[in-house]
């Protein structure tokens, strides 16, 4: 998920100016509102359960030599206790879904006057780059520059995203910005998904739901 990190180029350049609370590595834990995470079938996984062999990436997560291993928990500490002050690029991203919709409006439009990319890098962001079974998550995955494009199973055009951009998130967290409709949207939670492999249903109903709210449909 694109998030700003806490250094000083990118909190003045890019988070102030939207006001955005998106993080890797909080600056001063002790102010920030933090929601209790439980645990989903990834985190098990990481600690030790039997992936099972319903999908190939549960089974890759637990294998170190695997390319899904290392560019995910690979670098994690997993034998230290979670720490919001660490920096794992990774996994760790904190932020609020009211933060991650305005970064993502910022990439198409204006937010309360300030525009993150010009429209030219906009559509050059939204042009398919690669296409295929991504090499990490060993599912089919339509990628932009730096965010999913539809179709996938993280990524459905059938949720009515086929105008839009995004990442939809392993442990189910969501996001989209969709430039046709002038629309962003965000959907985090405290309650990982119970699997992994496609678009969590939760945020599915959500984002069906925003569509139906504009008259797009689904």
């Amino acid at each position: 998920m694109p998030l700003q990190l806490v250094h000083e180029g990118a909190q003045d350049h890019r988070a102030a100016p939207l006001g955005l609370d998106c993080y890797i590595g909080l600056p001063d834990p002790d102010a920030a509102h933090l929601a209790t995470m439980l645990e989903s079938k990834a985190e098990a996984v990481m600690a030790g359960a039997d992936p099972g062999d319903e999908i190939a990436f549960l089974t890759a997560l637990g294998d170190p030599a695997s390319l899904s291993h290392r560019a995910t928990i690979g670098s994690m500490a997993l034998d230290l206790a979670p720490d919001p002050v660490t920096e794992n690029p990774s996994y760790d991203g904190l932020a609020s879904a009211r933060s991650l919709a305005r970064f993502l409006a910022s990439f198409v439009g204006e937010v309360d006057g300030f525009r993150l990319t010009s429209r030219e890098i906009a559509r050059e962001l939204r042009t398919v780059h690669s296409s295929g079974t991504c090499r990490t998550t060993l599912l089919p995955t339509t990628w932009g520059l730096g965010v999913m494009l539809p179709d996938g199973p993280l990524f459905p055009a059938s949720a009515g995203l086929g105008t839009a951009f995004g990442l939809g998130g392993a442990n189910g967290n969501f996001t989209f910005a969709d430039p046709e409709r002038d629309l962003a949207f965000a959907y985090v939670q405290n309650a990982g998904s119970a699997e992994i492999g496609r678009m969590d249903e939760r945020a599915s109903r959500l984002v069906e739901a925003v569509y139906r709210s504009t008259g797009a449909g689904v």
